[in-house]
């Protein structure tokens, strides 16, 4: 099922015809594909006065005469990111100022402007655990990676160069681009 779309406007589409689509949808939990229903918009809050539209929830129906099983589903725009406060444009310019050298603190603070940098941790190891999910797409091996960074950290040593190679593959904002194109989560 395609999770990521390019904007809010292709997915309200996408959710306004979705008997259209039942050959491309079905039910991972009972297998039925044509028993979906739209449901809300997602809102991710920046601040107080913006509340920005980034996914919508559809469920396989188990009401009105209906026989699905009654699961939602989310469907995001592909500049979001699941369960995160910021999106891919944070996450990328995070990215690659570590890339640009930067420190870790220096970095995050640059993408979001915050100056505790507890969840540049937590990025770093989401990242770190998509490592092989990374390699994979980019058929390379670790070794293979010839470009070398210059920095402390044992965990940015093994991240950079594959961070390089997959940040030159997918072009502009390749994070977005990543969701978009594999319809899978980033990080």
């Amino acid at each position: 099922m395609k999770q990521y779309f390019d904007n809010i406007d292709t997915l309200k589409r996408f959710t306004s015809e979705l008997d259209r689509h039942q050959d491309q949808l079905k039910c991972q939990h009972c297998s039925k594909n044509d028993q979906f229903v739209p449901h809300s918009f997602i809102y991710k809050q920046c601040h107080k006065a913006l509340a920005e539209k980034v996914g919508k929830r559809i469920f396989c129906s188990n009401r009105y005469g209906h026989s699905g099983c009654g699961r939602p589903f989310t469907l995001y725009v592909a500049s979001a990111l699941p369960s995160l406060q910021y999106g891919t444009t944070h996450l990328f310019i995070f990215l690659s100022s570590l890339l640009a050298n930067f420190t870790v603190k220096a970095a995050y603070k640059k993408a979001t402007g915050q100056s505790a940098s507890r969840n540049a941790w937590h990025w770093l190891t989401k990242v770190e655990r998509r490592l092989m999910h990374y390699r994979t797409i980019l058929k390379t091996r670790p070794h293979t990676v010839n470009t070398r960074f210059s920095t402390r950290s044992k965990r940015l040593q093994i991240l950079l160069p594959t961070l390089t190679r997959l940040f030159s593959c997918f072009g502009d904002c390749p994070c977005a681009n990543f969701q978009l194109l594999n319809q899978c989560c980033f990080i």
